[in-house]
């Protein structure tokens, strides 16, 4: 974490591939499903997703906290220096979207991490463990919060960015103690 921004930089791991595609796909359904134009102005709508108590209290996810979420990581910032290295993408956790993400992650810590391990003891570079991963995620979503499959899906993928940034890919190579002391930390 650096003191001065509070964000999380990830430098030093990028996520798949093929998650990262997925990521970007969630981000533009949604955005586009919450974003319209009214009277000539941007208007966004907020869908709501899910509530569940989170350690501070009932926390409600919304669809405009996922898109928060997900922007530092997708959408890189543009830069004037010619031949300079592109700004480093931040995932905050500090935000007040980051900061539900989070709750979810550590409220429902075993059963995610039962969901997405259970096939994958090694890194995450294998795009059939992505896929796996956010299916098992989304179906559990679906029997235990009812809410929409593409809703559930983008929360799925929105966790495991998360997961996966905070812990640097090693999320299932990680003891659950060493995983939550990953989180603890971002």
């Amino acid at each position: 974490m650096n003191s001065d921004d509070s964000s999380f930089d990830d430098r030093t791991y990028n996520l798949p591939p093929d998650l990262l595609q997925l990521a970007t796909e969630v981000d533009a359904e949604l955005t586009r499903s919450i974003n319209y134009t009214t009277n000539g102005y941007l208007v966004r709508r907020e869908i709501h997703i899910l509530s569940f108590e989170g350690m501070s209290g009932r926390v409600n996810l919304k669809s405009g906290d996922l898109v928060d979420f997900l922007n530092p990581v997708l959408h890189v910032s543009t830069h004037d220096a010619v031949g300079a290295a592109p700004p480093p993408r931040r995932l905050s956790f500090t935000s007040p979207a980051g900061r539900k993400i989070l709750q979810f992650m550590e409220t429902y810590f075993y059963e995610l991490r039962d969901l997405i391990c259970k096939t994958n003891k090694g890194k995450f570079p294998i795009s059939s463990q992505t896929t796996v991963a956010v299916s098992g995620i989304t179906h559990w979503l679906l029997e235990h919060f009812g809410i929409h499959e593409e809703l559930a899906k983008s929360v799925a993928t929105t966790i495991l960015v998360g997961l996966l940034i905070a812990t640097k890919g090693t999320f299932c190579k990680m003891t659950a103690k060493e995983a939550k002391a990953a989180l603890a930390k971002v």
